[in-house]
């Protein structure tokens, strides 16, 4: 597969499961990271395998601007925890990496 390439549908879900770190359906791992940019937040999130210990509480996590779950909604976006709307950017292999790059749309 060639760098850029459009890989297959985005996963249906993802749940934090330790800090900066996400699992989804298929229990495989991916890592994210905030990008702020000055009007709008960007999540980069790239399927990389790591070694898992106990999933921590969400109680327990440091504040953030990444939620504790996305799940996939409509028309190329995902619906947080909190009920905002990420849009899905783009969902390539970048690198060899499967990656997700999400801006949260303001509230309307």
């Amino acid at each position: 597969m060639a760098e850029g390439d459009i890989v297959g549908a985005p996963p249906d879900h993802l749940w934090v499961h330790q800090e900066g770190v996400y699992r989804d359906e298929y229990q495989r791992t991916w890592i994210a990271f905030v990008e702020e940019e000055t009007s709008f937040v960007r999540a980069r999130v790239q399927q990389v395998q790591v070694p898992l210990s106990d999933a921590v509480r969400p109680s327990h996590l440091p504040p953030s601007q990444l939620p504790l779950m996305w799940q996939l909604y409509p028309e190329e976006h995902y619906l947080d925890n909190n009920s905002r709307i990420w849009e899905i950017e783009h969902h390539l292999m970048v690198r060899g990496v499967e990656e997700l790059l999400l801006k949260l749309l303001p509230d309307d």
